[in-house]
């Protein structure tokens, strides 16, 4: 296996520079970490992958080399933290329902109240429906719902209620 020789003009840069590359890593990315470790994991993360595979020994600019390796290695380190951070809030999002057998006699009923809710939903004038669907369904704000239909937020309001009024009348029907 070949090593990264003590003298060789990357360590030598790495050792003179290392508080100044400090400094680079955090006026560069600190909008994207507050802690102060993030620097020196990034630093020591380049450092070992230098000894894992040693760059060749033609390197004009070390300096520049290390800032390039550096900020790569920084930028990878931040999207994989999106990344997790992405996946933690679409598992928090899950809702956490266990599966429970259900006999044959509750699926069906939930299956009827389910198309029956469906048709007094599909039965409201299509604005009403398209007002209620977009922000119960899609959670979309009102105010962005009035902006894609070209209508005011007001109206917006008045279809919402209205829907919610007919399907609770529509629905007190169907249960009694």
């Amino acid at each position: 296996m070949k090593s990264l020789p003590i003298h060789s003009p990357i360590v030598v840069a790495l050792t003179y520079h290392y508080d100044s590359l400090l400094d680079y890593v955090r006026r560069n990315f600190t909008y994207a970490r507050n802690d102060h470790q993030f620097a020196h994991e990034v630093i020591h993360d380049v450092c070992i992958a230098l000894i894992d595979s040693p760059p060749p020994q033609n390197i004009h600019t070390p300096l520049a080399f290390l800032r390039l390796a550096i900020k790569n290695r920084a930028i990878d380190r931040c999207r994989n933290e999106q990344t997790r951070q992405r996946y933690v809030d679409y598992v928090g999002d899950i809702p956490d329902h266990h599966q429970h057998h259900q006999d044959g006699a509750s699926a069906l009923d939930f299956s009827q109240k389910f198309e029956a809710l469906k048709r007094i939903i599909e039965a409201l004038p299509p604005r009403q429906r398209q007002v209620f669907l977009l922000h119960r369904l899609h959670e979309m704000p009102q105010l962005e719902i009035a902006n894609a239909l070209s209508i005011s937020r007001n109206m917006v309001t008045q279809h919402f209620n209205r829907a919610v009024l007919a399907i609770t009348q529509q629905w007190q029907i169907y249960l009694v």
